[in-house]
């Protein structure tokens, strides 16, 4: 007699469960810089699904009627989306803020998202409003918003390598303005991009608020990723002229040979930022 085959049976996985979750993250570093003639605020344009990545901007601007804004954030994109809705309400085209106002209205935007405790997003939100200084201001996942910084980081920005970069500029301050603060932006993001490209990578976007505008008035300028490409690579070369430079320093044996290389490629990249020849000294 044959035996029957025995049936097998197959555990089916819920349709819900059998997909991943949207759970789109955009883990930024988003940098921000506080500077007596206004902000800059730059970020990477990765956004990481559950298995791919794909480029979005993660910076945003306000105009009202008596200022302007700037918004970064590190978080699920989804979250952001709604928190963006809120803040565009709160800072319309046609309202007028007063300074013991924009902190309690992003609270207060915060606060509609209902967020869980163990969600994570965060916002660095740079403003000018006529004829009060430049602010620089950031949340948590509490849902505390403080003020920052003359610098800050936020998403990838507790990691011991942007720490690195925080040490090097609280090390030696910034001296200059916006154009200044810009090149440094894309330099830190730049570097995370290279040494930990998981969480950031894609392009980069610089927005600044000063009052370039017409009579002074508040004006936002973009520094989009189709153009920081180009000032990565400046930089690129000018920080590996200063390691050849810190090379021959530190090598006693032997007589220097590329000073003259150096003094170039340095002025090449001071001449790229706008600035003044270099005033070498006489040997």
């Amino acid at each position: 007699m044959i035996p029957k085959p025995r049936p097998v049976f197959r555990k089916l996985l819920p349709l819900e469960t059998s997909r991943p979750k949207r759970g789109l993250a955009a883990m930024t570093m988003a940098v921000g810089f506080l500077r007596p003639d206004g902000v800059v605020i730059g970020a990477d344009r990765q956004i990481t699904g559950a298995n791919y990545t794909f480029p979005e901007r993660k910076i945003e601007s306000f105009h009202w009627q008596n200022g302007a804004g700037v918004l970064a954030y590190s978080g699920d994109r989804d979250v952001f989306r709604d928190f963006l809705a809120n803040m565009y309400g709160a800072f319309g085209q046609n309202v007028t803020r007063q300074e013991n106002e924009v902190r309690p209205l992003i609270k207060q935007c915060l606060d509609a998202l209902h967020l869980k405790k163990n969600d994570v997003f965060l916002t660095l939100f740079g403003y000018l409003l006529r004829d009060r200084p430049p602010r620089l201001v950031l949340s948590n996942s509490r849902q505390r918003v403080v003020s920052a910084g003359l610098c800050e980081v936020i998403g990838y920005g507790d990691s011991p390598l942007s720490r690195s970069f925080l040490g090097r500029y609280l090390d030696v301050p910034l001296i200059g303005g916006i154009k200044q603060a810009s090149i440094y932006a894309v330099d830190f993001i730049s570097q995370a991009k290279r040494y930990d490209g998981q969480y950031v990578g894609d392009g980069i976007d610089v927005f600044s608020i000063d009052r370039s505008g017409v009579d002074g008035t508040e004006s936002v300028h973009v520094l989009d990723a189709g153009r920081t490409g180009q000032w990565e690579n400046r930089i690129a070369t000018a920080r590996y002229w200063l390691d050849v430079f810190f090379n021959e320093l530190s090598n006693t044996e032997n007589p220097m040979i590329n000073v003259e290389m150096f003094k170039q490629r340095m002025g090449d990249f001071r001449q790229w930022a706008g600035g003044d020849p270099i005033p070498w000294s006489a040997p």
